[in-house]
């Protein structure tokens, strides 16, 4: 029986973005200067936890998938110029949306990053996850692996090692299963011991995180699209997006990061980690340390205060978190 595997949440309603007429014209007329007609629809993105405008917009016969953010905004701004970045060097035949364009757009003194990729015809997996939704992601998944093998030097990011355990490391990460006060209401209750436990699984991710591996380091079911079938066997069913956040680490980490919602959601997902060549030969405390590591972000990062922006974001982190923590006790056989 499928649990509650959204929490209430609805994951193609988790955004807030700027309306079409919010944007600057000079950025409303390059976007209909892509498309060479005037925009006549819009529709909006319902999914994923920034506040960049991001839209499907039609004009004539074609469409467009367009995203636009504000220097101002600094952090989405730099997110933005990253993924044309990294869309420039990616290896061609990826599952990938095609980036048309990449424009630095001047609108009241103020700079634009404006992106517009194909408008892929598909919907969010996870609505509730299938075991066949999961198959297209594993089979795009082993064929990104194997792409971004040949990605050129200099634009795989940092390890994942240093971003969790380096000097600029999120705060709260390293101490979160050791802090005064117990953890939070939303999680499982767990003993002193299984405390100790998780903590030393954490600190275990300096070596289980170690690798080079290029990974998409974002991969949940708001960045994939599930093609709606077109009659074209050869084509992926599932497609990438959102590439800013490139990371080198184990070849696994991406797979095991996206198993915890099929998981939820009732799907069987043991066969998955010991029959995919992904982590067919991960040792299980270095999965367990993977999740324990991602569940301390989660948690530190749900204690935050709410964003306006992002109304859903904080409930998505808390929610994480519990049904991170929920698979750790189950393979490890912790008693409830």
């Amino acid at each position: 029986m499928p649990r509650d595997t959204m929490a209430g949440i609805d994951y193609t309603q988790t955004s807030r973005r700027p309306a079409w007429a919010a944007l600057p014209a000079p950025v409303r007329d390059r976007i209909s200067s892509e498309l060479r007609a005037p925009v006549d629809l819009v529709e909006p993105a319902g999914g994923g936890f920034t506040n960049g405008f991001a839209a499907v917009v039609s004009g004539g016969t074609q469409r467009l998938f367009v995203k636009a953010v504000p220097a101002t905004d600094a952090s989405i701004f730099a997110a933005y110029v990253r993924e044309a970045e990294v869309l420039r060097a990616l290896p061609t035949g990826l599952p990938v949306p095609l980036l048309h364009s990449a424009d630095l757009v001047l609108a009241g003194g103020i700079q634009w990053q404006l992106l517009c990729f194909e408008a892929v015809d598909g919907r969010m997996p996870g609505q509730p996850w299938t075991v066949t939704d999961l198959s297209a992601v594993h089979q795009s998944l082993l064929t990104v692996q194997s792409g971004l093998r040949r990605l050129p030097p200099g634009l795989s990011g940092s390890s994942m090692v240093d971003e969790f355990f380096g000097a600029g490391s999120p705060a709260g990460v390293i101490d979160c299963w050791g802090r005064d006060g117990g953890l939070p209401s939303y999680l499982p209750p767990l003993t002193g011991q299984r405390m100790s436990e998780l903590k030393a699984l954490t600190l275990l991710g300096r070596e289980a995180l170690a690798g080079d591996s290029v990974l998409h380091n974002d991969l949940r079911a708001d960045n994939i699209i599930i093609r709606h079938p077109r009659g074209h066997p050869g084509e992926p069913a599932a497609v990438f997006c959102d590439w800013n956040f490139l990371s080198t680490g184990p070849a696994w980490a991406d797979w095991v990061a996206l198993l915890v919602y099929p998981r939820h959601a009732g799907v069987d997902v043991d066969p998955w980690l010991t029959e995919s060549p992904l982590s067919a030969d991960a040792h299980p405390d270095h999965i367990d340390s993977w999740l324990a590591v991602l569940a301390a972000l989660m948690v530190t990062s749900g204690a935050q205060p709410e964003l306006p922006t992002s109304p859903l974001l904080r409930a998505h982190q808390r929610f994480t978190a519990r049904i991170l923590i929920e698979w750790i006790s189950e393979r490890r056989l912790w008693e409830p």
